[in-house]
């Protein structure tokens, strides 16, 4: 849909990726990727293994991963002219009109899109071009002849939309490997991919060491692949993710807080609501609420101590939040030391854990 690596490389980072170390699917077995342990304390890396190898690093820990699940937000239909058509919805930008739904997508098409433009879409339902919409893609209305409700006709039409940088059609395999063990609420229309190395044997195992495990909501957007354009961070726009935290999640974290117990980010996406949580308030409160925290060095953390994350593009925000984390020089080397390694990159790619 977008082109990939089409923004500003921090000067910062001076670690070059070549497209070969992609990874372009998962492991072969979930669980099974590779593992790089960074300890901020001592300034340096401490591991290179397994994934399981997690188990000798996290004790009674926190564990805060977030449960949202995929769409399958990418759909495939045609223009009157029988010209192929690619939409990715944004789910997020829903609006029910009686039998219809107003909403947005990037549309990929030979021909460029223009309003009044209607593309059919599998199962007699069609997506007639309105406008542009604030993110870029294209507002529209969603029908269908059957009446079905959007949904529904989603789960039926539509496929997981892999990130940009996967070039190959979704395949069967990704309809399980692309969501967590955990996913639950449907939202995103990208994974939180830190998690997907979990299995549930491997939750047990921590359990069994006094690690406590609790869920949040972070509806991922596509503003997560949006690269950073601007030499000056402070002008990027950052995108708005709308978050979830129940009582007992906020209960649990705000605990863990007074006690000095640590809490471990399963991923970035977790990291930001949670931080985003405690700009607001501390204690943070449950409830529903919009992220739009742009994390960038330097800055100080109020709730996440541990952080497991994939290895992210270089011109993401994703990268200068991590950074945030371990500052660069650390970060540099880990990124050079997993590349030494072997380690596969992004989001089918293998992870780190922060300490």
């Amino acid at each position: 849909m977008k082109e990939f690596m089409s923004g500003k490389i921090p000067s910062q980072f001076h670690i070059e990726i070549p497209n070969n170390r992609v990874a372009l699917y998962p492991s072969a077995k979930r669980g099974e990727s590779k593992l790089l342990i960074l300890d901020r304390l001592i300034g340096k890396v401490i591991h290179v293994g397994k994934f399981a190898d997690i188990k000798q690093f996290i004790s009674d820990d926190l564990l805060v991963v977030n449960e949202t699940k995929v769409l399958p937000a990418r759909v495939f239909g045609n223009r009157a002219t029988g010209g192929s058509v690619e939409l990715l919805f944004i789910v997020s930008s829903l609006q029910h009109i009686e039998d219809q739904v107003k909403v947005s997508a990037l549309i990929s098409s030979s021909r460029r899109p223009q309003p009044g433009m209607i593309i059919s879409l599998p199962k007699g339902a069609t997506f007639e071009i309105i406008d542009r919409s604030s993110h870029g893609g294209w507002e529209g209305i969603w029908s269908s002849a059957g009446r079905e409700k959007f949904e529904e006709w989603l789960d039926e039409a539509g496929v997981p939309p892999l990130p940009p940088y996967i070039k190959r059609p979704t395949e069967a395999s990704d309809l399980e490997r692309y969501q967590t063990i955990y996913a639950s609420t449907p939202g995103s229309i990208a994974a939180p991919t830190a998690g997907l190395h979990f299995t549930p044997e491997l939750f047990e195992s921590l359990k069994s060491k006094g690690a406590e495990i609790v869920k949040l909501t972070l509806d991922v957007g596509w503003g997560t692949f949006e690269p950073i354009k601007t030499d000056d961070l402070k002008q990027h726009v950052m995108h708005s993710e709308a978050y979830d935290i129940s009582q007992d999640t906020a209960d649990a974290i705000n605990s863990a807080k007074a006690t000095g117990r640590k809490v471990l980010a399963v991923g970035t996406t977790s990291i930001r609501a949670l931080e985003a949580a405690a700009q607001a308030t501390i204690p943070i409160q449950s409830g529903r609420n919009d992220a739009n925290l742009f994390i960038y060095p330097p800055y100080e953390f109020r709730i996440v101590d541990k952080v497991l994350t994939n290895f992210h593009r270089p011109d993401s925000t994703l990268l200068q939040l991590i950074a945030a984390m371990t500052g660069w020089d650390l970060l540099n080397e880990a990124y050079q030391r997993a590349l030494d390694e072997d380690f596969r990159f992004f989001s089918y790619g293998d992870a780190m854990l922060i300490l």
